[in-house]
């Protein structure tokens, strides 16, 4: 049973959310944020977090920025550029307040997800982190189906993979790259797509993170796919992977090269 997060899963959650050291607005439906992806408007109780590390003043000024998203909070995070932080305080939010909250929001989001392999519980962490945990509404039919899957039992599993990557189109006109929120949805995808692999749900599948040398599986992907041949499975050929799959009109587009896609290559 999953409680905690992998190594690989923190770090995609880190990445993804970057440090913010004074209160900022990332933009889209969010609210001021600070550290680690702590969003004040989306999720007013996360103020209390920082009381420790914050003047009475700070503190004070961030509460008039609770409930406040979108478009609104983007003055008010303006107004507030003088408040500092360090990356010492960011982290231990993140690490004893931040972090625990998601993984029971994930849980809660989806039953049954703890049992997952730690990568793939981890990448619905990173899920939950960035849109929430609701399964219900406007452009939450692939939550509703993760959920299902999760019910299903293990023999489902391996659906949410494709439910995740599915996810690219509701930012950035469905394009991704290494740093945008599809390409986010795809490492979250192919995170998942790992733990699947280690419980045998995906044998011989190629997946980000893989490395290798210029002979390697990898490399022969990366010669078919028209890509830098060095046998390292970066973010570069997981787009590049997940490109083919579109064009292709018949594979899952995923980005992870599955038992289809390496078919198709020829690898």
């Amino acid at each position: 049973m999953s409680d905690t997060l992998s190594p690989d899963a923190i770090a995609l959650i880190k990445s993804f959310e970057g440090c913010s050291l004074r209160p900022e607005w990332p933009g889209f439906s969010s609210g001021v944020t600070l550290g680690y992806g702590v969003d004040i408007g989306a999720d007013p109780a996360g103020l209390e977090a920082w009381k420790p590390y914050l003047s009475s003043d700070a503190f004070a000024r961030l509460a008039k920025t609770k409930g406040v998203t979108g478009e609104a909070a983007k003055p008010l995070a303006a107004s507030l550029s003088d408040i500092t932080l360090t990356e010492t305080d960011a982290l231990a939010v993140f690490t004893t307040f931040t972090l625990p909250r998601f993984i029971a929001a994930t849980v809660k989001a989806f039953p049954g997800a703890d049992a997952l392999p730690a990568d793939s519980f981890g990448a619905l962490v990173s899920l939950v982190f960035n849109r929430g945990g609701s399964t219900t509404g406007t452009k939450r039919g692939e939550m509703a189906n993760i959920k299902a899957a999760l019910a299903a039992g293990p023999d489902h599993w391996t659906n949410v993979i494709l439910e995740i990557a599915k996810m690219v189109v509701y930012w950035n006109d469905g394009i991704p790259t290494a740093s945008n929120l599809p390409g986010r949805r795809l490492a979250e995808a192919s995170l998942y797509a790992r733990g699947m692999r280690e419980v045998g749900k995906l044998p011989g599948a190629l997946i980000k993170g893989d490395k290798g040398d210029k002979t390697s599986r990898i490399a022969g992907m990366q010669k078919a796919l028209k890509v830098g041949a060095d046998g390292s499975f970066g973010s570069g050929t997981m787009l590049a992977v997940w490109k083919y799959q579109v064009a292709s009109k018949e594979l899952p587009d995923t980005g992870v090269a599955d038992a289809g896609t390496l078919e198709a290559l020829g690898v």
